[in-house]
């Protein structure tokens, strides 16, 4: 039966020699059009399972179809997808512009289509003419990603793979890439699949995540979805900051927590709760809420636009918790309140 898919995995596995499976078991699909982010810490099997749908590896079991089509036994060159590498492997010896023809040389486009092609996409990308004619060696780190972007989009691929793309670069030029490539993606409306272990890259980026660890896909849900109801304490934690209490009993809608704190909820024994920092509310707007805590600051972290703070509120106990710049300082009490939509409730452990 047809579907919008372009990218579709049933049961990937690949394995390493007698190690456990680098890639277990993965179903995922993937929708004409969005970009889709596999996340996940080194060696949690993102890259390998990245490799498999491009052909660069063959799975152990397991099948990947691209557009409905099983491409198990079709080598890379004939799938039609385009790669961009961590390191961006560019030929060195060739100019920009010859990096970015080389796949449509290889698939004997005309020469004068082939041109028209390449200038587009190097318009696209944002490559001045005078950087063109550059080698790798004489551009920077954003014109050499650049390049390997043209040089992947312009062969019209049915997916891009991203592996780590913005990896090599500082953070105020990966920012700036970050925005230029979910404009360039969108504008040209390919389907991609970009792997990271950045977790802010991965939420600004995608359409949708999906969670690795172990080589298995632990969640796979849109950002605000993965953020707010994480299912495992792992996605929970990964994903941005996360103060997680394990559950010592549950008695009706009270939870009472192992250090002597309890809260409002629904859970069982050895759940554990999440609270995100930027849940707590300080001041005023904690007395309003059902269920408050209160505590002394043990250290402060400017961040900027807000103040990070680790409260202890039991002797066994230490939150975090954001608040504007100033609001509190080292060694102050401070009332945490609660809301009930601050609480989400995970599974004691991974599964």
């Amino acid at each position: 039966m047809a579907t919008n898919d372009v990218l579709r995995l049933e049961g990937l596995t690949r394995s390493f020699g007698h190690n456990a499976p680098a890639v277990n078991q993965v179903d995922l699909r993937l929708e004409a059009g969005s970009l889709f982010c596999l996340l996940g810490p080194s060696g949690c099997g993102k890259s390998t399972l990245l490799r498999l749908v491009g052909g660069y590896l063959a799975p152990d079991a397991g099948r990947v179809f691209l557009a409905d089509v099983d491409v198990n036994d079709m080598p890379l060159e004939r799938r039609n997808i385009g790669m961009v590498f961590q390191n961006y492997a560019l030929f060195p010896h060739l100019t920009a512009r010859a990096n970015v023809a080389f796949g449509l040389e290889a698939r004997g486009v005309p020469r004068s289509e082939r041109r028209q092609r390449v200038d587009a996409m190097l318009d696209r990308v944002g490559l001045s003419s005078t950087e063109r004619e550059r080698r790798p060696r004489e551009l920077s780190g954003g014109q050499q990603q650049r390049v390997a972007l043209a040089r992947a989009l312009v062969i019209q691929p049915k997916l891009l793979l991203l592996d780590e793309p913005l990896a090599n670069l500082d953070r105020q030029l990966r920012e700036q890439m970050r925005l230029e490539l979910k404009e360039i993606l969108r504008t040209t409306g390919v389907t991609a699949l970009l792997v990271t272990h950045d977790q802010e890259e991965a939420l600004s980026l995608a359409d949708r995540v999906g969670v690795m660890l172990g080589g298995r896909l632990l969640q796979t849900d849109a950002p605000r979805v993965l953020y707010n109801h994480p299912r495992t304490p792992f996605v929970a934690g990964f994903l941005g900051l996360a103060n997680l209490l394990r559950v010592a009993d549950a008695v009706g809608d009270m939870l009472h927590l192992e250090g002597g704190l309890s809260l409002r909820g629904k859970g069982t024994k050895d759940n554990r709760v999440m609270i995100r920092p930027e849940k707590f509310l300080l001041g005023p707007a904690a007395e309003r809420c059902p269920t408050r805590w209160t505590g002394r600051v043990i250290n402060t972290l400017f961040l900027g636009a807000q103040q990070m703070l680790q409260v202890a509120v039991t002797p066994a106990v230490t939150v975090r918790a954001c608040c504007r710049p100033g609001e509190a300082g080292d060694g102050d009490e401070v009332t945490l309140g609660i809301p009930d939509d601050a609480v989400w409730i995970v599974p004691g452990e991974d599964v």
